[in-house]
């Protein structure tokens, strides 16, 4: 899908005639904008008090084509008759795609292209073109005076736990210094996240037990995304190769966190055990389905395996849906390359059983769960966008 945000606003500048000339055609397109809605939507919902919601359905409703218009009283018997042929205008026709669920008005990608994040550093790792632009800078000045504080509280905890038996009972204490790391970095760089949906899910004292989490997976924003929204303690299921990441590779290897490597058949039924092990122990999972980030934040087809964890361990399953994640860190970004504010959400779903259903059959319900809350451009290509 195209990209499509709005440009940066700028100050005025200059005076004179200049600034007189440009402050007279933005009066112009205004008052010409304001007279072409007033022609639109005329009608009661004009009144001060319902010029809200009701008029930009009736502009919607108007942007859908001619087609959707019903006929006025004064449109004479033979148009009368050909509009009442016509479909409601609550009958959306098979060519418009209907709006998401969590937006208000016509959804649109925040994906920039590259040629769109600004001034920035274009350079190749490992034969990928990546791009540091100012807000990259500002994420990495972030992350360079925030992570040695972390990683000392990490060492410190990690060490305590060592000495002390019963201090930190599935390094909860050492985990959580993680999700404070991740909420102070995403606060502080305007990137913290709309967490919507059955929220008491993930409150650390809504006593709901184990369960697995299963979210899309779109960016490495992921994962600190997921350590704002989740309050109890929690393991991830992530690849061998994170654990020489700074920082992150310090938590998932100190937090004994279920680190699988896809390569080998014996890490593979180990890092299954682990996880069952954790289920049973009242511990939630947290897993990525699709086994990998999504190259263009669509939603790719589910791994085997995932879901029998569940199924073993005898827990329910709280799908994710993280949307715009591929848009705030695309893969390009080396780090973040926008702005998170009004387009990063995590939408909480209601937990899905898993007695009696085969894998097939919840990997249905966890992708038609998904796809629900996800916007259209993170819909797979294949499918038509809800």
């Amino acid at each position: 899908m195209a990209a499509a945000t709005a440009p940066p606003s700028r100050r005025w500048r200059g005076g004179g005639i200049g600034a007189a000339v440009s402050i007279l055609a933005l009066s112009s397109a205004v008052v010409a904008a304001r007279a072409r809605t007033s022609a639109f939507c005329t009608g009661p919902h004009r009144d001060a008090r319902s010029t809200g919601r009701r008029q930009r359905n009736d502009c919607r409703s108007f942007a859908l084509g001619a087609s959707l218009q019903t006929p006025t009283p004064t449109e004479s018997s033979s148009t009368a008759s050909s509009a009442a042929k016509r479909p409601s205008l609550h009958t959306i026709p098979s060519n418009v795609i209907p709006f998401p669920p969590f937006a208000d008005e016509v959804p649109q990608s925040h994906v920039l292209a590259v040629d769109d994040m600004g001034p920035a550093l274009k350079f190749s790792k490992n034969g990928k073109l990546k791009v540091l632009n100012l807000t990259g800078l500002h994420h990495l000045a972030v992350i360079i005076l925030t992570m040695p504080l972390w990683m000392m509280a990490m060492e410190t905890l990690h060490r305590l736990g060592d000495a002390i038996e019963g201090f930190d009972d599935h390094r909860a204490k050492f985990d959580y210094s993680g999700k404070v790391w991740c909420r102070t970095y995403l606060r502080l760089t305007d990137c913290y996240p709309e967490i919507v949906g059955d929220v008491d899910r993930l409150k650390d004292d809504a006593g709901n037990g184990a369960c697995l989490f299963v979210a899309n997976h779109a960016s490495f924003l992921d994962i600190a995304v997921l350590c704002c929204a989740v309050d109890p303690v929690f393991k991830f299921i992530a690849k061998d190769s994170l654990k020489d990441f700074p920082g992150v590779g310090m938590q998932l290897t100190g937090g004994d966190h279920v680190l699988i490597d896809r390569s080998n058949k014996r890490s593979q039924l180990r890092s299954f055990k682990d996880a069952v092990n954790y289920l049973k122990e009242g511990v939630p999972i947290m897993a990525f389905p699709e086994g990998a980030r999504s190259p263009d934040g669509r939603l790719m087809d589910f791994k085997g395996g995932i879901f029998s964890m569940a199924v073993k361990a005898g827990v329910p399953i709280v799908p994710l849906s993280l949307a715009n994640t591929h848009a705030v860190m695309p893969s390009e970004g080396l780090v973040p390359v926008q702005s998170g504010r009004g387009k990063l959400r995590v939408y909480v779903h209601k937990e899905i059983g898993v007695e009696g259903k085969s894998e097939e059959e919840i990997a249905a319900e966890v992708r038609a769960a998904l796809l629900s809350e996800l916007p259209p451009d993170q819909h797979p290509s294949e499918e038509p966008d809800r």
